[in-house]
């Protein structure tokens, strides 16, 4: 049926909704983890701020070297079942979405930890009990994708590396060595996608926890929901339209057909964010920065050149700004990383908010059950099937 307005109670998208509370994240004037401003994070590492969002605190050194310690020990202890799954899955579907492997692997990882969810409502050892599992999860998540991506690659899968995640997880996806300034830059990377409030995955993953599921259940929701191109996929989908245009003198013609043709330019705009994201403007400065090191390939300039001119065209034209996946799919394609572990890299980045959210709506639980407007047919009589006409 054709699409008609919605009514002053409704709301397509839930645009504008407020659908609960949280203590994790806060967008109001600028992005705040527990109540600390990006700007300030980003000069930490991922772990400190993993361990902030599971635990509402900053850590001090004793606690980030242990939490640390715990997550690469889970990364190195990847239960054997998991890489042998992998194997077979990339032996019968090399092509296959890596978000989909992740998918798999997190849902096996469930069965294998015989994970049931906790008796709600949840207490405090309950609490901690899911934090564990949380900090498991991060690093299992980090080997799973390092793993799969050596499968692929026809490589045997390596041991994890005694280095902190960023580090560790960089130099396996490479196959390589890797500087400590693009361990730095990818480290910034892990820090802006880490959390950020009810977006879609995050909310698919308290809806699922809501429930009474368990967290295993409520990740698995956040991947297939954090796949879609409208969310995650969206940092691939930058880099692809950089190579569509190709060269400067396309910029303007390109953008023009797509305006034209009424299609979204990716890496622009958000549906919070109407000044502008804080978290490109961190990652552009981190970006020039990378582009700028030794030994860095000419052809990363020339795409800086051509990304600054389609930003000022559309800030021009349309006046939006750039979002957090701009910035971020040249950092990745800097750093030597294929398209096809963008949104992967964003899973383990976010891992950290998502469960961070489900320990939160565990702890303070109530079924999240929506209503919705009707837009269908009227009433209608039912008649026996004998009596209908062929």
């Amino acid at each position: 049926m054709a699409s008609t307005p919605d009514s002053p109670s409704t709301s397509r998208g839930l645009a504008g909704v407020t659908a609960g509370r949280t203590a994790i994240c806060s967008l109001e004037g600028t992005l705040r983890y527990r109540g600390y401003d990006i700007a300030d994070l980003v000069a930490g590492s991922f772990e400190e701020t993993a361990y902030l969002l599971l635990r509402g605190s900053l850590p001090t050194a004793t606690e980030l070297d242990a939490f640390s310690n715990r997550i690469r020990k889970a990364a190195r202890s990847l239960p054997p079942l998991i890489p042998e799954l992998l194997a077979r899955l990339a032996k019968a579907a090399p092509q296959a979405s890596t978000m989909d492997a992740l998918r798999t692997a997190v849902s096996a990882l469930g069965q294998l930890a015989v994970d049931n969810g906790p008796q709600m409502p949840v207490d405090q050892l309950a609490r901690e009990t899911q934090t564990t599992i949380a900090e498991q999860l991060i690093g299992q998540v980090a080997a799973a994708l390092a793993t799969w991506v050596d499968l692929t690659n026809d490589r045997t899968p390596a041991s994890w590396p005694e280095q902190p995640l960023a580090a560790a997880l960089l130099s396996r996806l490479r196959g390589g060595a890797i500087s400590s300034a693009e361990a730095e830059a990818f480290d910034t990377t892990l820090i802006l996608y880490a959390e950020h409030e009810f977006n879609a995955s995050t909310f698919a993953a308290r809806t699922v926890t809501s429930t009474g599921a368990d967290m295993h259940s409520a990740v698995t929701a956040a991947i297939g929901a954090l796949k879609g191109p409208l969310h995650g996929g969206a940092n691939e989908k930058v880099l692809q339209q950089l190579g569509e245009i190709g060269s400067l003198d396309r910029v303007e013609p390109w953008l023009a057909e797509q305006l034209a043709a009424r299609r979204v330019v990716m890496g622009f705009g958000h549906r919070v964010y109407k000044q502008g994201d804080v978290r490109a403007v961190l990652l552009a400065d981190v970006c020039r920065g990378l582009i700028r090191t030794d030994g860095m390939a000419e052809s990363h300039q020339q795409l800086e050149q051509l990304a600054d001119r389609l930003e000022g065209l559309m800030l021009e034209q349309k006046g939006l700004k750039p979002n957090l996946d701009w910035p971020a799919a040249r950092v990745y394609h800097a750093l030597g990383l294929p398209i096809s572990v963008f949104t992967p890299i964003f899973v383990v980045a976010r891992m950290s908010g998502w469960t961070a959210h489900v320990v939160e709506q565990m702890g303070d639980n109530r079924l999240i059950r929506p209503l919705s407007e009707y837009r269908g047919a009227a009433p209608r009589a039912y008649s026996m099937l004998a009596e209908r006409s062929t």
